[in-house]
């Protein structure tokens, strides 16, 4: 009889420490899914952010001639605003034309979350291409402005001292969907590319599970440093940007049993207050502040 106890004891021990380790196994994963996803976000984001602006050997004036097909879709000018290397619409999606929507498989933009543009040369000299919309630059001439062309034939002659880069124009957004997997938020993009000859706006999923993107744009104070303020702030309109700070919040894609987390999470000018079915999933707040190496 005492064998048996003593037997019973230990597999209950057994069973009890088993448990524990599936729970505590399950934690380890969804926190590090949490990271690898916010990671993963931030690597694509930030160096775009810190070559906004750079246009290759040109300044930011700006020669254009015939636009493509494709390359007004989200906007007259949008494409071409080289003056505004970053841009940012605060709380909801900017006011575009029909053929800028999120796409089909995004669900719409979702509610309350900021979009970061960004506008910048490739890093490598292209190839003239029809359809893509290319910055045509003289080193020789850096401050004369840059010529911009889609049909595939550059100004001028391509050697040393004048190259062609493809212009780069990017949208991030958070998206209500996923792909294969609606009613789970992803952080997205809308970038501007070529297709069939054609200039196009592609919308590409970045990372799932990124469910808000909140975004301050740091202007230069009289004293020099970086004053922070929301992307709606007049401030944006007439001051130099010279920084850029944002916050991805990641949501983990599933439950945990007998996890929950109800506290309010404050970033920005947000305070998010979970609901009850909410406070079952875990979040991950990531900051992150990125100093622009090609300010005006």
């Amino acid at each position: 009889m005492i064998a048996l106890s003593i037997g019973l004891i230990l597999i209950a021990g057994f069973l009890t420490a088993l448990r524990q380790s599936r729970a505590l196994f399950a934690t380890n994963e969804s926190l590090a899914w949490l990271q690898d996803a916010g990671r993963n976000a931030l690597s694509v984001i930030v160096p775009d952010i810190e070559h906004a602006g750079f246009y290759g050997f040109a300044g930011t004036g700006v020669r254009v001639a015939t636009l493509p097909a494709g390359a007004r879709d989200c906007g007259a000018d949008f494409a071409v605003a080289l003056e505004n290397p970053v841009q940012a619409s605060n709380d909801r999606w900017p006011d575009s034309g029909a053929d800028c929507a999120p796409g089909a498989s995004a669900g719409g933009a979702r509610a309350g979350a900021d979009t970061l543009t960004l506008r910048h040369a490739s890093l490598a000299p292209s190839a003239p291409r029809a359809g893509r919309l290319q910055i045509y630059s003289r080193r020789l001439d850096s401050q004369s402005p840059m010529d911009l062309f889609g049909d595939g034939r550059a100004p001028g002659s391509v050697d040393e001292n004048h190259a062609v880069r493809d212009l780069e124009v990017r949208t991030y957004y958070i998206a209500n969907d996923s792909v294969g997997r609606p009613g789970w938020p992803a952080l997205r993009v809308k970038a501007l590319t070529e297709s069939g000859g054609a200039a196009q706006f592609r919308d590409e999923e970045v990372t799932p599970g990124v469910e808000d993107l909140q975004v301050e744009l740091g202007v230069a104070g009289s004293d020099g440093r970086a004053v922070y303020v929301a992307p709606d702030d007049p401030m944006v309109r007439t001051a130099r940007i010279v920084a850029v700070r944002l916050w991805l919040r990641v949501r983990a894609d599933s439950t945990e049993s007998g996890f929950t987390d109800a506290r309010p999470l404050g970033y920005a000018s947000h305070v998010f207050q979970p609901t009850a079915l909410e406070s079952r999933q875990r979040r991950m707040l990531m900051e992150r502040t990125v100093a622009l190496r090609n300010e005006p």
